[in-house]
């Protein structure tokens, strides 16, 4: 289910682990703790138990490479071998194939019997990618997963899967009340709220909070799409008409320009993880960077850190998207711990908590 090759070029512990493969007795004593750095990179890179998502904060590419080193050390880690399937599984939309979603789908029936209860629900979310598992077989676990069995961030991506996929023979339905309720105090149902409602599959007027509330919420803590929805509230501006349509009217954002390009650059990386590569393709290669004010926002910000020096024209040009396209993994943190500080969101939703993303993401 949709929840590049892997170049581990972000990795800090690449460099450390690279060469202690093969070693033994006191030099390989002294990688050890490398390999644990790469175990809980692993483990780490999904989220927490009520925090468990399938975007990792510290994107695909370092959780592929975390996890590739970890489950050659690891091999018999029931959580090394379910989160080395999870990277497989979201890879599988993003440069993989269909080999990526067997490996995945073997690995959660094989956790599933074993009695590993996330395992239970992951298989289940494989019914639509034609890997042997059936619309019955996911509902059951799916329905558990709703009521709250697995953890409050794996109820609300149920309650998504169930407001677009007829699971049940009842029609696609999404309980917008269990959605709200569950965003207050957790990020992760907080961006799914948003992006439900920014896709078409809720409506705004529903929400007790404007959407811009939520959005933030889960982009200060490093959701890609809600962060890609708060540079479009930034870049066009309260009351704009250029915004798409289900977004007009709400949300509260004076238009700045800098701040709405800050944003547009963490997630045009951060959405790399969270997006199959066809909606990547046709929102950052059509709906985002043909239009002026985005464009704009992008020129200004990437001007204001020094990484661009054409001119500020809303033309997306050769040299903009050079300097978009070199814009990764070991930048993002500094500029996301800058910017987030700067969001202020409703009070009722939640605590900001601590969190990193890019490189800064992994375990020192």
């Amino acid at each position: 289910m949709l929840h590049g090759t892997t170049s581990g070029k972000a990795l800090r512990i690449a460099a450390l682990i690279a060469c202690t493969g093969l070693m033994s007795g006191p030099a390989f004593a002294k990688a050890k703790p490398q390999q644990e750095a790469a175990r809980q990179a692993c483990i780490g890179a999904f989220g927490d138990h009520d925090h468990f998502d399938w975007v990792p904060r510290m994107g695909l590419e370092n959780a592929l490479s975390a996890c590739q080193f970890a489950i050659g050390w690891f091999p018999d880690d029931p959580d090394v071998q379910f989160y080395n399937a999870v990277a497989r599984d979201q890879f599988a939309e993003r440069g993989g194939d269909q080999q990526d979603n067997l490996y995945a789908t073997a690995a959660y029936r094989r956790l599933a019997e074993q009695g590993l209860p996330i395992a239970q629900y992951a298989l289940s979310t494989m019914f639509d990618e034609d890997s042997g598992v059936s619309t019955e077989d996911a509902l059951d676990y799916m329905k558990r997963a709703r009521d709250g069995e697995f953890g409050v961030s794996i109820s609300c991506e149920a309650l998504r899967t169930f407001g677009y996929s007829d699971l049940d023979g009842n029609g696609p339905n999404y309980d917008v009340a269990a959605a709200e309720s569950a965003a207050h105090d957790n990020y992760v149902c907080a961006g799914y709220l948003a992006n439900m409602v920014w896709n078409g599959y809720a409506s705004a007027s529903d929400l007790p909070l404007p959407l811009g509330e939520y959005a933030r919420y889960a982009a200060v803590h490093g959701d890609p799409a809600a962060m890609t929805l708060l540079g479009l509230f930034y870049a066009f501006g309260t009351g704009s008409t250029e915004i798409g349509a289900q977004l007009q009217g709400q949300y509260t954002a004076r238009q700045d320009a800098e701040r709405a390009g800050y944003w547009l650059l963490l997630a045009y990386w951060g959405t790399k993880s969270a997006w199959s590569q066809n909606n990547y393709d046709n929102f950052w290669g059509g709906d985002a960077l043909d239009t002026v004010a985005t464009v704009e926002a992008l020129q200004t910000a990437l001007k204001a850190l020094g990484r661009y020096d054409g001119a500020v024209d809303g033309v997306y040009g050769a040299d903009l998207y050079q300097a978009v396209q070199a814009f990764g993994a070991a930048d993002v943190d500094a500029l996301f711990q800058m910017v987030r500080a700067k969001e202020k969101y409703a009070s009722s939703l939640g605590p900001r908590e601590e969190v990193h993303i890019g490189d800064g993401a992994m375990p020192e």
